[in-house]
């Protein structure tokens, strides 16, 4: 089996509908999808329906969290892999700056 399909989800402003806003590449045999969410909760269950529809890979954004890469891949159940896009420790003041954690 070759690589020609794979998706890519990332943390959205807080309004996008992930089954409407998506955008779906296809160039030269690979199919790219882009997908928003709204709210990280939202990502496995994105990442699932990807799968079933034939996403070989997923990629989550930086901004997600590798807790949230933890539960993409239980929720795939291991059939694609799942990565994450990591900042360095350079970067974590200004990821916090656009991704604010609320406070318990």
């Amino acid at each position: 089996m070759s690589f020609s399909n794979w998706a890519f989800i990332y943390l959205g402003l807080g309004e996008e509908d992930p089954v409407r806003d998506r955008a779906v590449i296809s160039v030269g045999g690979l199919t790219t999808t882009i997908v928003p969410v709204p709210d990280p909760a939202l990502a496995a269950g994105v990442a699932k329906e990807l799968v079933a529809a034939g996403a070989q890979t997923i990629e989550l954004c930086g901004g997600l969290g590798p807790s949230v890469v933890a539960e993409v891949l239980a929720a795939t159940e291991g059939k694609v892999p799942v990565g994450g896009v990591n900042y360095g420790v350079e970067s974590v003041h200004g990821l916090a700056a656009l991704f604010p954690v609320a406070q318990p």
